[in-house]
């Protein structure tokens, strides 16, 4: 089979390598679309380096069962899935707690193990996610991103009549302006550089602001009679935005730190957080339930996966996909490997 294989820091390969074999408790699928995330670039750059060379790379994917491997009884061939990219042990305290998102013997798809970037893949039975034929393969591949979203709401409070702030609208920034929108906030404030992004969070249902043409939290705090919100969200993963999210909400409010942080925080305000009594909550990852309840809000019509994407390639040009990612993440939202 056909697989994009990484041998090094930029060195992706497109070869020809040994399709899966189905083992027990496993099913082989047939790749239909494999989405980009930051993620990959940066395991395609070397900043996020795999235990072992060579891998083949991707984990935002969708597929169609082919082969079912012995004791596999709830997945059948022809069955459409979305694949829970996250790998974890089913045997420590985080997974006995449904926390598999948070399991120390576990890892990602295209990192730890082979991922997506191919035409098949093996995977366990239980990381697949049927999904219906209302939901498109391509379409599909953002439910990976959307159940990461609910996973995070999961960790926090968003009242019917909150006021929210979302930093940065990426693909999974959009997806958590939608989904506070949908939780009864109201107003939900989004702000980006990138005014096409703001068109589509305002239909989405915010109220955008242009950080690049006005003060964001100058904005926020004007538009809220200087008290701020009760929930800011960021979703970029900087020094500089967390700042910003600490600024923005009220005292006693939630900053919900979305984004990958870096490993260390420039001039961190600790004396913020003690005096306005700060909650700051991380998130990681997805665990299964989610990927059921991000099906279930886009089944209902209230949550628009296809306007995200914005970017199609095929296997052959897979590098070039990724080099968009990281070139030029102003152009791109969603981009789709279709394979």
């Amino acid at each position: 089979m056909k697989a994009a294989v990484l041998r090094g820091p930029y060195d992706l390969r497109v070869e020809e390598v040994p399709r899966p074999k189905v083992l027990p408790g496993h099913v082989v699928v047939k790749v239909k679309a494999t989405a980009i995330c930051g993620t990959d670039v940066g395991i395609y750059k070397g900043k996020v380096v795999p235990p072992r060379m060579p891998v083949i790379q991707g984990h935002e994917s969708t597929g169609e069962v082919v082969e079912v491997g012995p004791g596999v009884t709830d997945l059948r061939v022809g069955d459409r899935v979305v694949l829970n990219s996250i790998i974890f042990c089913r045997r420590c305290p985080a997974c006995y707690a449904g926390r598999v998102n948070l399991c120390p013997n576990g890892g990602l798809m295209g990192r730890e193990v082979d991922g997506t970037f191919a035409e098949y893949v093996a995977v366990p039975d239980y990381n697949c996610i049927k999904i219906p034929d209302s939901i498109s393969y391509e379409d599909g591949t953002s439910l990976i991103a959307l159940a990461t979203v609910f996973r995070s709401h999961d960790k926090i409070r968003i009242n019917p009549g909150d006021t929210v702030a979302v930093i940065g609208q990426g693909a999974a920034g959009l997806l958590q302006t939608r989904l506070s929108v949908i939780s009864g906030a109201e107003p939900v404030f989004a702000w980006s550089r990138s005014q096409w992004k703001l068109d589509i969070a305002e239909r989405f249902g915010a109220r955008v602001i242009n950080a690049g043409q006005v003060d964001p939290v100058k904005a926020v705090k004007e538009a809220t009679d200087g008290a701020g919100v009760d929930v800011a969200i960021e979703s970029i993963g900087s020094s500089a935005t967390l700042h910003q999210a600490m600024e923005v909400v009220r005292p006693g409010g939630t900053v919900l730190f979305f984004g990958i942080a870096p490993a260390s925080l420039d001039d961190f305000n600790g004396y913020a957080m003690y005096y306005k009594e700060l909650k700051i909550v991380g998130s990681r990852g997805m665990a299964p339930v989610d990927f059921h309840m991000g099906i279930k809000v886009v089944q209902s019509g209230k949550v628009d996966l296809h306007s995200l994407i914005t970017h199609r390639f095929d296997l052959d040009h897979v590098k070039d996909a990724l080099e968009l990612v990281d070139k030029r993440p102003g152009d791109a939202l969603r981009v789709v490997v279709r394979i």
